[in-house]
């Protein structure tokens, strides 16, 4: 008797502890960024559709409302799938998937039988000039942008990794992950210093560069041509 006495006093305090030591591990656990991902949700989608410098769905604002710009990707690990390419400029309408992280929108084009070219777009439709700021030298971290939109939850760092180095290497746009002193994060849309995709190293995904280049702004979406990337020391 003395002995279960013992006993259940030594699991009652194993049990308090264990408790304690969660609860401190849990406060000081970094809170995963905000994202959303409509997964098994289609959502019927209609704009002008563009190619470069990344690929984009414009969706033209109403009543005095700002344009929408919906980056594109593709199911899984890819980036625009063949069936939705080929058609620059082009009126287009599709069922598809909504990504967003705050003002950030990404749609996952997954649904070849639903893709309808619907002719040229009214020049209200069309996009406006690129908004010059300069050249810039960016430092941060070097990320897919459908994970770190809202598809994976944490969608940085080294844990993410190796998914990060799959989703750059199917074509999912690259991204420059930004943080300020607060740690806030933006990301900037990477492409080639010509417009076109960029080459780089997808080894590279999850560590922080120094990407440099022109900086622009296309209806609210910032886009880094990139002339020198490079590791940070």
């Amino acid at each position: 008797s003395g002995l279960a006495k013992l006993m259940r006093r030594v699991v009652l305090v194993v049990i308090v502890v264990l408790l304690l030591v969660i609860g401190i591990v849990a406060a000081w656990q970094g809170r995963f960024d905000d994202g959303l991902f409509e997964f098994g949700v289609q959502r019927e989608f209609a704009g002008v559709i563009y190619e470069t410098p990344v690929p984009m769905l414009r969706v033209a604002g109403g009543d005095g409302r700002a344009a929408t710009n919906y980056v594109l990707v593709g199911s899984g690990k890819f980036g625009l799938p063949t069936f939705a390419r080929g058609h620059d400029g082009k009126k287009v309408s599709f069922k598809g998937t909504l990504i967003q992280k705050g003002p950030a929108t990404m749609i996952e084009v997954n649904d070849a039988a639903s893709f309808n070219v619907l002719g040229e777009p009214t020049p209200a439709e069309q996009r406006g000039k690129e908004e010059p700021l300069g050249e810039a030298t960016l430092t941060g971290e070097l990320v897919d942008t459908k994970c770190w939109f809202g598809v994976m939850r944490p969608a940085t760092g080294k844990v993410h990794r190796a998914c990060a180095v799959r989703c750059l290497s199917g074509g999912a746009p690259p991204g420059l992950l930004v943080r300020d002193q607060h740690g806030n994060g933006v990301v900037v849309l990477l492409t080639g210093a010509d417009g076109q995709p960029l080459k780089f190293d997808v080894q590279w995904a999850a560590r922080v560069v120094v990407a440099r280049g022109a900086l622009e702004v296309r209806d609210s979406l910032a886009i880094l041509r990139v002339g020198d990337l490079r590791l940070a020391d």
